[in-house]
C-alpha cells in the first residue's frame, strides 16, 4: 500500500468519525441518519452527468448494498439512541473489519503474514476499546444493536468492494450507491415518521449537509481505495476511525480517556504500522 493510499484512507476514517459524532449528537439519531443520507446524496447527484454509468455486473451489488445500508441506518441510530458514542461505535466498527476478514479469506483470498497481522493486532486494539468502554460504565444497553450494525458493515463492505471493481468506475459506484441508499431510507422515515421528520429536517439543515459531506467523502474514499488495495487492508485500517471518535467523544462529550484506552490506541496503530508495511 502507498504512502499516499494510507494517508487518504486515515483521512476518511477521520471524516467518518465526524459525521457519526454529528449523528450522536443529534436529538433523534434516526432523523439524523436521514438528514447525513439526503446530505450525501447531494454531490453524488452534481458528478453522477460526469460519470459513467457503472457496468451492468455492478448493479445487483448496487441494489443489495444499498438495502443493507437502509437497515445499517436503523440499527446504527438504535444504537446510538441507547449507549454512548465510544461504546456503541467501537464496537461496531471494532467487530466489523475482524468479520470482514475471516469472511474474504474464506472466500479463497491470500493475505500477507504480515498484513494479517496488521489486520489482527488492530482489530485487537479497537475491540480492547470498546470491552473498557462496557466494563467501565456496565452499558450493555445498545450491544445487540451494535453488533448486528457490526454484522451488516461487514456484509455492505464486502459488496461494494467487489461491486466497485466490477463497475469499471470506483467514483460512479460510490455516487450511485449514495443515491441508491437515500431511496427506501427516506421511504420509511416519511411513512413512518411524516411531518415530524420534516420539521426536524428544518431545525437541522446545516449539520445534516455537513455530516452528508463527510460521509459522501469518507465512503466514497473507501470504495476507491478497496480497487487500488485488498479488501480486508483497506476495511482494517479505515477502522482507525474509532480512534478519531473517542478522541471527538472526549473533548466534544467530555467522555473520558483511561490507561486501557491509551493502551487499545498503541495496538491500534501498531495494526495501522504493520498494515502501512505490507
Amino acid at each position: 500500500m502507498s504512502a499516499i493510499l494510507f494517508a487518504v484512507i486515515l483521512c476518511a476514517a477521520m471524516l467518518h468519525a465526524t459525521w457519526n459524532l454529528i449523528v450522536k449528537s443529534g436529538g433523534n439519531k434516526l432523523f439524523e441518519t436521514g438528514l447525513t443520507a439526503t446530505g450525501a446524496c447531494l454531490p453524488s447527484l452534481c458528478l453522477l452527468p460526469f460519470l459513467p454509468l457503472p457496468d451492468m455486473a455492478a448493479w445487483p451489488f448496487l441494489c443489495f448494498s444499498s438495502l443493507c445500508h437502509t437497515v445499517y441506518y436503523v440499527c446504527m441510530s438504535s444504537a446510538y439512541e441507547k449507549a454512548d458514542l465510544s461504546i456503541s461505535y467501537t464496537i461496531m466498527r471494532g467487530t466489523a473489519p475482524l468479520l470482514t476478514s475471516v469472511a474474504i479469506l474464506m472466500g479463497g483470498a491470500v493475505l500477507s503474514p504480515l498484513a494479517w497481522g496488521g489486520v489482527c493486532t488492530l482489530c485487537a486494539g479497537i475491540l480492547c476499546l470498546g470491552w473498557e468502554a462496557v466494563l467501565r460504565s456496565g452499558a450493555w444497553r445498545g450491544m445487540w444493536a451494535a453488533l448486528l450494525t457490526a454484522v451488516l458493515i461487514a456484509t455492505y463492505t464486502i459488496t461494494d468492494g467487489y461491486g466497485a471493481r466490477y463497475s469499471g468506475n470506483g467514483v460512479s459506484y460510490a455516487c450511485w450507491l449514495f443515491v441508491l441508499k437515500m431511496l427506501p431510507l427516506q421511504t420509511f422515515l416519511l411513512w413512518r415518521c411524516g411531518r415530524a421528520y420534516l420539521r426536524y429536517a428544518r431545525s437541522r439543515p446545516a449539520p445534516g449537509l455537513l455530516g452528508g459531506v463527510a460521509c459522501f467523502v469518507s465512503y466514497g474514499v473507501a470504495v476507491w481505495a478497496m480497487t487500488k488495495a485488498p479488501i480486508a487492508m483497506v476495511a482494517a485500517l479505515r477502522e482507525t476511525s474509532v480512534i478519531f471518535g473517542m478522541l471527538l467523544a472526549v473533548f466534544f462529550l467530555h467522555e473520558k480517556f483511561t490507561l486501557l484506552r491509551a493502551f487499545a490506541v498503541v495496538l491500534v496503530a501498531g495494526g495501522a504500522a504493520l498494515l502501512k508495511l505490507a
